[in-house]
């Protein structure tokens, strides 16, 4: 069986159609089961490396975007230009994804 990385994880449908980089997207696909703990591990020290800190790191929403990026294989800078509601859905979607 092919396992095609388009229909695995948290279709995200965006409110409007967003353009980045010269590409217009109206959903993202964030493939939250997939992560590793590799995966997470290095998220934390890209999002680190920029002088981040939280008390509560699986709350922080720039956090999340880190692991966001790596669920979709899109930048990081590809989520903080989304519309705030677009952007807090997506943040609050893997919140919940890495409390539970």
């Amino acid at each position: 069986m092919e396992n095609n990385k388009e229909d695995i994880g948290v279709l995200f449908e965006l409110s409007a159609p967003y353009s980045f980089e010269g590409v217009e997207y109206t959903e993202i696909n964030l493939d939250l089961e997939s992560l590793t703990g590799r995966d997470i591990s290095q998220a934390k020290k890209e999002w680190t490396a920029l002088g981040n800190f939280s008390a509560v790191i699986s709350t922080d929403m720039d956090f999340a975007v880190f692991v966001a990026a790596r669920a979709s294989n899109l930048p990081a800078e590809f989520f903080y230009d989304l519309p705030a509601k677009d952007f807090t859905k997506v943040a609050q979607t893997v919140t919940n994804f890495l409390l539970s």
